[in-house]
């Protein structure tokens, strides 16, 4: 029998629109089709930073580039 597992719960609460999302705690991060996605080791293999910005050329890691980029406000 397997167990279905609990998501992730990700609160994302920062006030600047280009800002990574930063995830803590044991996770695994996959894409649309549910396959994994290879990540670089984590602090403490517990904390990493996502791209927000889209830029990222470690995307779906965020590498800083959105310090240089002009923040646009998030559409509703």
């Amino acid at each position: 029998m397997s167990e279905t597992p609990t998501p992730l719960r990700v609160t994302i609460r920062s006030a600047t629109p280009c800002a990574p999302y930063v995830l803590n705690g044991d996770f695994e991060v996959v894409d649309g089709d549910g396959n994994p996605i290879e990540l670089p080791p984590r602090v403490n293999q517990q904390r990493l930073s996502l791209c927000s910005c889209g830029q990222s050329a470690k995307w779906p890691v965020c590498d800083g580039t959105h310090k240089g980029l002009t923040p646009i406000a998030p559409t509703p």
